[in-house]
């Protein structure tokens, strides 16, 4: 057997004890329930990793996903993201939690499916999918040389999954919002293709500052060692280093920068998701179209569906709720019951005042046609002593007519 061989048998035992391990202990702390998967041959597990890869898929089927008396579990809520109706897990406690920031990423990447149906979902079956999905990867494609070196890095990202629960040992670098001191830590990101990101970075004007980071302290941890040790000097320089190291780190507090907004906005990519640390917090950060956006995964948030993201603009906080899109979400504006109550009653009252008006009106036009009509009729019958007067004429025409023809005859006679 080559070496290459011997290296790749041995780093595949170590994996699959470590997984067996990791396997068998989720589905223990999974409310004790009974799994075969744990038997009286539980000591040895196999050593193919085929049979590790369904052991984690049998044992997310069998994990149970109602909450612990411990609130060991994280609601889901659903939100649109690319034109997708998408799931984030929300946090019920104040943490660092890196876990949550990596899974969310995965969720929006789509890389880990979870049921629609699901509102919670309990730690360890994260911690299980999350193991899954390294499991997954492909590695027929690999030359022997780099399958070894993948499969050390499984091994030493199995084993800090469960840090990603409460922390990991992060030490950035202030000459770069991508620089971090290396540590066994940081495989998990690298492992699952996830960028990290701060935004702690020295302004390159500040030379003075720059310089004595950049010469012998160039991360944080050593940098406060610095501070500390040259504090009571006997050298002015010395102390005068110490000074500016201590108020550099007493006015970023926030433990963000102009100039690392400007280097983060310029670093990442357009449609990126990424984990961003600042003050000992993991979050899930999105550019969008030149905007910086960090998911809102407080459980508070819940019930807002059109709350999805807040924007990283400054380093006052001072920033803006978004939808899944970057559109900025604009606060309902209050409304008062006791105005809209008497708008009510004053809109009401019109109303039935213009109707009154109308009524009166129509009644008063049919009275008026009532009268015309009524004029009309009186006017083409005439009245009775017309008819009198007229009869009158008409017997003294007759008469007179009758009295000129008695004359005429008396003539002729």
């Amino acid at each position: 057997m080559s070496n290459t061989e011997l290296l790749s048998d041995q780093a595949t035992q170590k994996i699959d004890d470590l997984t067996c391990s990791i396997t068998e202990n989720v589905i223990l702390s999974s409310d004790q329930q009974e799994s075969t998967l744990i038997n009286s041959d539980s000591n040895s597990c196999s050593k193919d990793m085929s049979d590790i890869d369904s052991q984690v898929k049998k044992s997310i089927s069998e994990s149970d996903i109602k909450p612990s008396k411990d609130n060991n579990f994280y609601l889901i809520k659903w939100i649109e993201f690319n034109f997708e109706e998408l799931p984030i897990l929300l946090q019920n406690v104040n943490g660092p939690c890196p876990l949550l920031a990596i899974f969310n990423i995965l969720l929006l990447r789509k890389r880990i499916i979870i049921d629609s149906n699901r509102d919670v979902i309990s730690t360890e079956r994260v911690v299980t999918l999350l193991a899954e999905y390294i499991l997954e990867y492909d590695q027929s494609k690999l030359s022997d040389e780099d399958r070894i070196n993948y499969e050390h890095n499984v091994q030493d990202a199995l084993a800090v999954l469960d840090k990603l629960k409460t922390g990991l040992d992060v030490n950035l670098k202030f000459d770069g919002v991508d620089k971090f001191e290396y540590t066994r830590e940081c495989i998990v990101f690298d492992l699952l293709n996830i960028q990290l990101f701060h935004g702690w970075v020295i302004d390159p004007q500040d030379i003075e500052l720059r310089t004595i980071v950049t010469a012998d302290a160039p991360s944080y941890n050593q940098l406060v060692e610095k501070m500390i040790r040259q504090r009571h000097s006997e050298r002015e320089e010395l102390v005068r280093e110490s000074l500016l190291i201590e108020q550099f780190l007493d006015e970023n507090r926030s433990q963000l920068t102009h100039y690392g907004i400007l280097q983060l906005n310029q670093t990442m990519r357009d449609n990126q998701l990424a984990v961003f640390f600042r003050n000992n917090h993991f979050s899930t950060i999105w550019k969008n179209q030149n905007q910086l956006l960090v998911l809102v995964s407080d459980q508070g948030y819940l019930d807002h569906k059109s709350i999805v993201f807040e924007t990283l603009t400054d380093i006052d906080n001072d920033s803006l709720f978004t939808d899944g899109y970057g559109r900025i979400w604009r606060k309902p504006e209050p409304v008062d019951s006791s105005r809209d109550r008497d708008l009510a009653i004053a809109i009401h009252n019109e109303e039935e005042r213009l109707f009154h008006e109308a009524q009166l009106q129509q009644q008063q036009q049919q009275q008026q046609q009532q009268e015309q009509e009524q004029s009309l009729v009186n006017s083409s019958q005439p009245s009775g002593s017309s008819l009198r007067q007229s009869k009158k004429s008409k017997n003294k025409s007759k008469r007179s007519s009758e009295d000129g023809d008695d004359k005429e005859s008396c003539n002729l006679l």
